[in-house]
This record gives structure tokens, sequence and C-alpha cells, in this order.
């Protein structure tokens, strides 16, 4: 893998103006997937330039709309403005197809794209797209939410929990990874706790939580400043570029 390009670090609410969940994966002989698509991602990617017709996997952790909800403006981007022929594959929990079929029926309805598009749900024991050998982890937040572990084509390593509790799939997901990218939603835990993780959890956890390098998102400016300055890792922020060397 040659680098990651956070698009959108932040959460549904955009706090601090930071762009919905959206990660760009670059493999060093020139792939490239999208991880996640919230509903600011088309726009985020024309800040940055992007060829989306180079992009040729959309990969989903869940179907909230601030990690999937960009998905029908992309694809009609792709169709009446980048003129795209080449197919394009969107990978997913169990479900991708009727949750993503569903969402573009809501905004486009009866309209018909012009290239191929291919769904694959990703199994239990992994697969390889386009260069990416994709594993996924089940995370505790939605019935069907899954984190990912992606290898690159030299071998490097990347984990992506998408929304998430603190447990021990969360561990066993980031462990011996180059870079981990896990969600810090809240400063605190609540009492019942959310599906979500808070900084008060890190803190308690950190010496389990094991990848070479830890990058927080889904966060907001204060908390990502309190989880820097404690060193517990860094904080992800829109546009952010991680290099794989």
């Amino acid at each position: 893998m040659k680098q990651v390009t956070v698009i959108g670090s932040g959460n549904a609410f955009h706090t601090d103006a930071r762009a919905h969940a959206c990660y760009l994966l670059e493999n060093s002989t020139g792939e490239m997937m999208l991880l996640d698509m919230g509903a600011t991602a088309l726009y985020r990617l024309q800040q940055e330039k992007t060829d989306l017709n180079a992009i040729g996997t959309f990969l989903i952790t869940h179907f909230h709309g601030d990690h999937f909800g960009g998905l029908p403006f992309l694809l009609l981007e792709m169709d009446l403005i980048r003129k795209r022929k080449p197919e394009l594959i969107i990978a997913g929990p169990v479900g991708v197809a009727r949750a993503c079929q569903q969402l573009i029926d809501i905004c486009y309805p009866d309209f018909d794209f012009r290239f191929p598009i291919h769904y694959q749900e990703i199994p239990d024991k992994g697969t390889a797209l386009h260069g990416f050998q994709i594993q996924p982890v089940p995370m505790e937040h939605k019935p069907e939410s899954v984190g990912y572990r992606i290898t690159g084509s030299r071998g490097n390593s990347f984990a992506f929990s998408g929304d998430a509790r603190m447990n021990s799939n969360l561990l066993d997901l980031v462990r011996d990874v180059d870079v981990a990218v896990i969600e810090l939603t809240m400063e605190a835990q609540f009492d019942p706790p959310v599906k979500h993780i808070a900084l008060d959890e890190v803190r308690r956890m950190r010496s389990k939580l094991r990848p070479r390098r830890l990058i927080f998102s889904h966060i907001y400016d204060d908390l990502a400043r309190k989880a820097s300055a404690e060193g517990l890792g860094e904080a992800a922020y829109d546009g952010m570029v991680i290099r794989f060397d």
C-alpha cells in the first residue's frame, strides 16, 4: 500500500466542520479503493481533485448515512460527468446490495447507470479486490457492522474500525497492523453505554491497543487535542495523508 488519504474525519454532525467518514486507499501498484463514503464524500473528493474513474472498489463498513450516504451522488457523478466505463465493485457486509439499492432508489428512482456495478458481500474468510486483501472483523455498533484489516501489494497493513464499541474484536482488528484508524466519539462513556468509543475507555485499554501507529477519527477538535496531548495516538483531520514508507 502506498498511502491512505483521509477524505472525512468527522462524526454525523460535522462537528468543527469535519466531513463525514471517507478514506481513499492507494496501492503501490496504482489501484484505488474508497472506504466508506458519507454524505460529504463527493464534495471532499472533488476538493482533493480525485480521479473517480481510477477507483475500482467502494468498501462499506455499515449502513449509516454518515458512512455510505454519499453513494448515490458518487455514482451519478461517475456516470453523467466522468462518463465512467469500467466496472465498479461495491463491497461490504451482508445486505450490501439491498441497502445500497434502496438508498439509490430513494435518491434517484428509475435511474439506470450506464457502467457496470457489481455488489459483493465480503466473506468471513476475507477476499482480494483490485490488489487489496480484505479481512472483515465484526464490530459492535449495528448488526451488520464490520471493521476491516486491509493489506496492500507491498504487505503494508491498515485497519479501520468504522463505528464500534471497545471490545476484544476491536483489539483483534488493530493488533500488529502498520496503521489503525479507530473511531473516538466522546470523552466519557455513557451509562448505560452506547456503541461508540470514549476517551476514558482508550485511556484504560491503551496498552492493549497495539497497532504500530494509532489514529483517531469520527472525532471533534477538543477531543482530538486531548487524545494527542495525552500521547494516546494521533488525531485524523480532513486531507491528512498517511504514507506507508
